[in-house]
């Protein structure tokens, strides 16, 4: 009988976890606002302190 070993999991850096996260949140929070209005507003983002960089990210997710 053979056993198969599985390959030691490469370490992720710090900025690598950040932006892991980020993605998650912005496709949960676009996802709540397209269930919750049917559209995501993205006026009431900018309104509510959201950088135009996160809102170009969110348009991607």
């Amino acid at each position: 009988m053979r056993v198969k070993a599985t390959s030691k999991r490469r370490a992720k850096s710090e900025a690598e976890v950040v932006k892991h996260a980020t993605n998650n949140l912005l496709r949960a929070l676009k996802q709540e606002m397209l269930k919750k209005d049917g559209r995501v507003d993205y006026e009431k983002l900018r309104k509510d302190g959201y950088s135009d960089r996160l809102l170009a990210k969110l348009e991607q997710a």
